[in-house]
């Protein structure tokens, strides 16, 4: 039985989560905490963190796992730091997703329906990520004007009749993702063999090789989208 604690805080709230992970591939959430928190995630994270492991009864998980971006700056820095900073301290491997590819995960597996994640970016632009039966497509820093015309021609129907999430309603319309905060166990059920991996082979998975998503980069208009 292996103990997997997952984290992410590089967007408006922080998600806490341990699960249990048996021999045979089958994840058990073990306990969680979820919360909305803006420009609080280097308040909160770490007393969250404690919080979850104490009500798990664990010391030291086997497994890291973070979202690593795109989101706030300020955010996804202190997560992909936390979890490199507590891998490197347990001596433990860590690994990292996407951060919409875990919300577009967990509102498919919900909802059963394709999916369309926006979260607002600053200077009129969305992160935006996609998900349908074909997989998850992003993460892209765009305009939502602009957003039909980056779209695979072969995926525009999943865009036109997908369910729509975002942080900010009413510059990207769609279902409050700040009322249905999205779990990290669907991207889990989907990447068991990665945590395996992970798991056997730690050494493929330093903490130094997790590193924060900045989409943007520097440059903002000058660095490619996708």
């Amino acid at each position: 039985m292996s103990k997997i604690l997952f984290f992410d805080a590089t967007n408006q709230w922080i998600v806490v989560e341990t699960f249990h992970l048996n021999d045979d591939g089958e994840l058990k959430a073990i306990s969680s905490y979820s919360g909305i928190h803006p420009r609080e995630s280097s308040k909160f994270l770490i007393q969250e963190l404690q919080n979850v492991l104490k009500e798990s009864d664990w010391k030291i998980p086997d497994l890291i796992v973070s979202a690593f971006g795109p989101g706030s700056f300020t955010g996804l820095r202190i997560a992909v730091a936390t979890a490199r900073n507590l891998s490197q301290l347990w001596k433990i491997p860590s690994i990292g997703f996407d951060s919409l590819n875990v919300y577009t995960s967990f509102y498919h597996q919900e909802t059963g329906d394709p999916v369309v994640v926006g979260i607002e970016a600053k200077q009129k632009k969305i992160y935006f990520g996609m998900e349908d039966v074909r997989g998850f497509f992003g993460s892209i820093d765009i305009k939502p004007n602009d957003i039909l015309d980056k779209i695979p021609e072969d995926r525009l129907q999943t865009f036109l009749t997908s369910q729509k999430y975002s942080d900010n309603p009413g510059f990207f319309p769609g279902n409050s993702i700040l009322e249905n905060l999205p779990s990290a166990s669907a991207i889990l059920n989907r990447n068991v063999g990665l945590i395996h991996e992970a798991l056997e082979f730690t050494d493929r998975f330093p903490y130094w090789k997790l590193t924060p998503n900045y989409i943007r980069g520097t440059y903002v208009d000058d660095k490619p989208t996708i």
